[in-house]
This record gives C-alpha cells, structure tokens and sequence, in this order.
C-alpha cells in the first residue's frame, strides 16, 4: 500500500480510514473475489424477465469487468433458463460460471447437465425460515450433508448457503456448518443477510465466529433492506470472509441486494483492497442491465447515476472548475462516468459559459450576465433545467435584444 493510499491523480477520501487505529480492527483476507449474482437473484426482482441471449450479454460484459464468478442462474427452474445456464458455461469465459440449487438432487443433476464448474445450494438456517420451511434443524444437517456431498462427488465446486444466517440460532449455525464442513468438505460456505436486517457490526461478529469455527473460505450474502447492504457486505469481508456475493445496480428481491459498483469501489478506494477489476467499465455494465431489466436507477444512485458527477448551483460549478477533486471524493472517468451541468434555476455565470464552451458557442461577458437572467426566468417557468436546445433558444434571444 502506498504511503499516501487515501488520495491520487483521480480520486481523495477521508485519510482516517487508513490510519492505524482503524486498520487493525479489520481481518481482510490477502484476496477478495467478487461473485455476481444479476442473473439470478438479480432477476428474482419483481417485473424483471431476461431471456438466455440477453443474460449472455451480460454475462459477456460481466467477464470484460473482471468479475471473478457469475452465477448464471437455477438450471432447474425451467428449459430457458436451463439453456441459458448452459449457453454461458460454455461460452468460454475468464470468469468461473456457477449454478444455483436447492438442497435437491434433481436441481444439482440440472447444474451438472448444464456445464457450469461450481455450485451454490441453500438450505434455511435462521429460525424464522425453518418455521417456514416446517424442517427440524437436523433435517437440515442432514440435507445438507447428503447433497453438498453429492455435488462434490459430481466434481462441482460447492459452497453451502445457509439461507437467513442472521436469524439463526449461533450454536445452530456452527454445527450445521461444522458437520457439512467436516462430512461433506464443501470449497466454502456462505453467511447470508436474507432478510437485509444485520447492522455491519452484528454481521461482523457472526462471520467472525463462522471464520474462526470452518476451515474452508467463507463468503458473504447480504440483501439491502435498510440501505446498508454494502456496508454489511464489507463489514462481513472485514471479518475474514473472502467472497462478497453482489448485483448490478443492487437488483434483487424486495429492496435488492448489496450493489457491486458501490462494494467494488468501496472496497478498492476506501479501504485500500484491489479488487483487479475493470472499474471504467462500471457504467457500462450498469447501463447494460437497467436497459434489459427496465429496471431504472434513480439520477443520483452512487457511482454509476447519471447526475451523480452533474452540478448546477453557480457556486458549486464556481469551485468545482478551479479543482475537481475539491467537490469529488473521486473523477467520473475511474468508473466510465461523467461530468456535466445542468441549466436551470440555480445557474450562474460559470455554469453558463461551461455550457456554452462545451457547446462550442461564444457569447459576450453582458450576454452571459443576460443570459443568467433569461434562464432563471424560464427555468421557474418550466419548473426544471433547460434543455441544451432551450439554452440556445434562450442565447437566441439575448442576442437579438
């Protein structure tokens, strides 16, 4: 790590989450993989249907990111999605292709059928899923071990998944999770935040536990039900964990699940782990998957928005043009961003004549200040920023007085 990892040509966060009174609170491992999750419990969103050539895409874009694994979805759940398990295992790809599974023999036989080299199967641990489920805690040991054996059998790499691991019994969860680990010698299991509702340091504590009672990698799930499904995730990775399961634009059931553009650059830029992504092609990816879900981001969503990097306030503009990173923790282009400015009601002359530069337009010093004037005037009038031809219209117009 650098002397100086807080700050860069293009990027200036906080110096105090370097320092060594924060650092030594973390146990991250050496190497943190990132597993997307999009093509499956990304498209578990409600109203959000892909078909196999469009999960190919993704997958396609996903691999160009870095992504370190993708899990192409439940084989069994029907032929399409079948074929499209099978289309992406045998594209070729960098990334390694997993499958999902129940703890059941017919979905694990569809994953072995379909290509993919590893496995993810769940089974409920917390006890409000195993009330749900009507299963007795042995039964799911039991389940568990037989199947995460059978798919290991089979040559899959398997990670057992302990589906509501935050509301599970402690002493539950370190038994399920020693005998599948001892009996059935899964690659790596799974702390899960099903239900989005673990604060970091309640998460911190639980992979903590889970770290120090396995012997094999430990991975993390985390959904975003109170807005913290990064931070949990991280908090989870700080722990030991070594794989943070995510989405694309934090696509999932109810409110998604942990976000991998925020997660990623987090990770990179905040706590200083290189992660060997792609990250200019975050936008990319982005807007790949908010076209063929038709699931929208809001404007000002981190990272990836399209007026997370867009000002308007004469005065923030005013400052922003002398140094960028005096108004940024980091530049667009890290993540294939943006900058601009929109022209509205709070305009002043700096954001007037950035406009106008990069419109390739000239206007006098009056006509700007007239120009200020003029915008405002129509910007109350629209109740919203001026588009560039009602700019122009409005330059048009000063010009001609």
């Amino acid at each position: 790590m650098s002397s100086e990892p807080w700050r860069s040509e293009r990027h200036w966060v906080s110096p105090y989450n370097f320092v060594p009174e924060v650092f030594k609170q973390f146990n991250f491992p050496e190497k943190i993989e990132i597993y997307d999750v999009t093509l499956r419990d990304g498209e578990q969103a409600p109203g959000v249907v892909l078909r196999s050539d469009e999960k190919l895409e993704i997958a396609k874009a996903l691999d160009e990111l870095g992504v370190h694994r993708i899990e192409a979805g439940m084989p069994v759940v029907s032929k399409e999605d079948f074929n499209a398990v099978k289309m992406i295992a045998s594209e070729g790809l960098r990334t390694r292709v997993f499958g999902f599974a129940r703890l059941v023999k017919e979905d694990i036989d569809a994953a072995i059928e379909a290509g993919v080299s590893g496995i993810v199967t769940e089974g409920p641990v917390g006890v409000p899923k195993l009330m749900q489920f009507g299963w007795k805690p042995e039964d799911v040991v039991e389940k568990a071990v037989t199947h995460v054996d059978y798919a290991k059998d089979h040559g899959l790499y398997t990670v057992f998944f302990g589906v509501d691991g935050t509301r599970a019994d402690i002493n539950f969860l370190k038994h399920i999770y020693s005998r599948v680990v001892e009996e059935a010698k899964p690659n790596s299991v799974a702390v899960v935040d099903t239900m989005g509702c673990a604060s970091p340091e309640g998460f911190r504590y639980l992979v903590g536990e889970v770290v120090k009672t396995v012997r094999v990698p430990v991975e993390v799930h985390c959904h975003n039900d109170f807005g913290m499904g990064t931070a949990v995730s991280i908090a989870g990775l700080s722990a030991g964990a070594s794989v943070v399961h995510v989405s694309v634009n934090g696509i999932g059931e109810r409110a998604g699940n942990a976000s991998l553009e925020e997660v990623a650059l987090s990770l990179e830029l905040l706590y200083g782990r290189k992660l060997g992504l792609n990250y200019e092609k975050l936008v990319e990816v982005s807007k790949l998957v908010e076209k063929l879900t038709g699931f929208r981001l809001a404007a000002n969503k981190p990272v990836v928005g399209d007026r997370v990097f867009t000002r308007e306030s004469g005065i923030s503009v005013a400052g922003w043009i002398k140094y960028h990173l005096g108004s940024e923790a980091f530049l667009p282009e890290m993540v294939g961003n943006r900058h601009d400015v929109l022209v509205g009601k709070k305009s002043g002359k700096h954001s007037l004549e950035w406009k106008l530069e990069k419109l390739g337009i000239t206007a006098s010093a009056e006509q700007v200040k007239a120009l200020v004037e003029k915008v405002k005037e129509k910007s109350l009038e629209k109740k919203g920023p001026l588009t560039d031809e009602e700019l122009l219209e409005c330059l048009k117009s000063v010009k001609a007085t």
